[in-house]
């Protein structure tokens, strides 16, 4: 009789019990960019700089949209790793962008270093005269 009992309160304390969800949620990429001034060959330009503000991930390349939309300049990463808040160039250490006053569009194209998933995120950035 007793192990009966024991049996009953056994069965309905585990019955209630809610199992854990399976699922892994990863945070989504998001992007903080910046830029300065610099001065090229050509006069005035700028150089952006970024970090994945949310995880850590492996970027594959980079394009810049000028706000003039005189053309997309891809700067390749090749797969580079950067872990969460790591702060990056988006050009090489001696080069950089016409500055043109206006937002630019910048794609940033990679996989998320957690799972592999594949992104392609757009931040803008505004840059003054």
């Amino acid at each position: 009789m007793i192990c009966g009992i024991l049996l009953i309160s056994t069965v309905i304390v585990f019955s209630g019990c809610k199992k854990k969800s399976d699922t892994v949620t990863y945070p989504s990429v998001a992007f903080i960019v910046t830029y300065v001034n610099v001065t090229l060959d050509s006069g005035p330009g700028v150089q952006f700089y970024a970090n994945c503000s949310s995880t850590d991930v492996k970027m594959t390349k980079v394009e810049i949209l000028d706000p003039i939309h005189s053309g997309t300049a891809t700067y390749n990463l090749n797969g580079t790793a950067y872990v969460k808040s790591q702060i990056f160039g988006l050009q090489d250490a001696t080069t950089g962008y016409v500055k043109e006053a206006g937002t630019y569009q910048i794609t940033f194209t990679g996989l998320r270093t957690a799972d592999s998933a594949p992104f392609s995120i757009i931040e803008n950035v505004a840059v003054s005269k």
